[in-house]
């Protein structure tokens, strides 16, 4: 009996996951049907593969399979990079983004990247920074584009953009349409996004350095959601400033001596081989007009 390479990749993601039920909702697949893979390897080599416990772990067999089937996987997607270069860029292309680039700039570049290559299918994932990284270093998508730079020496970085935040208020709120100093911050309610965001770090970072240690009020998961909040009168908000104007009820401070800007930052995996179709992605990013190149 033959290996199958779906056992190979069910197999890696229960060791990931820690259990059956766990590799088969990321795979998108039944438990029956990961226990099916699971049976099949090991009578294919006549071991154990796993230890049956609480979480799943690898015995010695497992581990020697873990180690072979990594490779594999590897060598597999090197040659169908390698092949689909004699073919140019098509078939399905799946790109990772955050939040706020997901909503700011990856519509633009998703119409732009389909109208120069429409024989790809382009798969957009919108989670936070860190999932979308991990994300990438798990190869569950080519390509990342997220809110901050990225320090990991496995990851490679282009900065394509920047994004303006601006602290908002209700607008009814006192500090409506009046200069402020930072210390007029002090102790008010802060509506945050969620951890793991680039924006919350990028808001966090800047108030720090101001001497404010923001009181975290709310912690909710879009832009759109902190607007909502804040308009209601929950407390102080920071958000893309290109998304101020879809919500009336609010209104944008001036704060002596505090702006926060990000970059918007393309993320490929170092020494991972690039599929024609992600190749010619980072391609259109980085030689867009206000990008600048800037491999780490």
């Amino acid at each position: 009996m033959g290996i199958s390479i779906q056992s190979l990749r069910v197999f890696l993601s229960i060791l990931e996951h820690g259990s059956l039920s766990a590799a088969g909702r990321r795979l998108g697949m039944t438990q029956p049907a990961v226990s099916n893979h699971l049976h099949a390897l090991e009578e294919r080599f006549g071991v154990a593969l796993l230890t049956r416990g609480r979480r799943l772990r690898p015995t010695p067999a497992g581990e020697c399979l873990a180690e072979h089937a990594r490779r594999v996987l590897d060598d597999l997607a090197t040659l169908e990079a390698e092949m689909s270069r004699h073919a140019g860029p098509r078939g399905r292309l799946a790109v990772g983004s955050s939040s706020t680039p997901g909503e700011l700039l990856m519509p633009r570049l998703a119409v732009e990247f389909s109208a120069h290559y429409p024989d790809v299918a382009l798969d957009v994932h919108i989670v936070d920074t860190e999932e979308t990284l991990a994300a990438l270093l798990n190869r569950e998508i080519e390509v990342a584009v997220v809110g901050r730079e990225v320090d990991d020496p496995r990851l490679a970085s282009a900065v394509v953009g920047q994004d303006e935040l601006v602290v908002v208020v209700a607008a009814d709120d006192p500090l409506a349409g009046v200069e402020v100093a930072p210390a007029d911050l002090a102790g008010r309610p802060f509506i945050m996004r969620e951890e793991g965001s680039a924006t919350r770090q990028t808001v966090e970072d800047s108030l720090v350095a101001a001497g404010i240690a923001p009181r975290v009020a709310m912690e909710l998961g879009s832009n759109a959601s902190v607007l909502g909040a804040v308009a209601a009168g929950a407390g102080i908000g920071v958000v893309p400033a290109r998304t101020v104007g879809a919500q009336p009820a609010v209104s944008a401070l001036e704060i002596r001596g505090l702006t926060f800007v990000r970059p918007f930052v393309l993320v490929t995996e170092r020494d991972r081989p690039l599929s024609p179709a992600a190749e010619a992605f980072v391609g259109m990013c980085t030689e867009s007009p206000g990008s600048r190149k800037e491999r780490a």
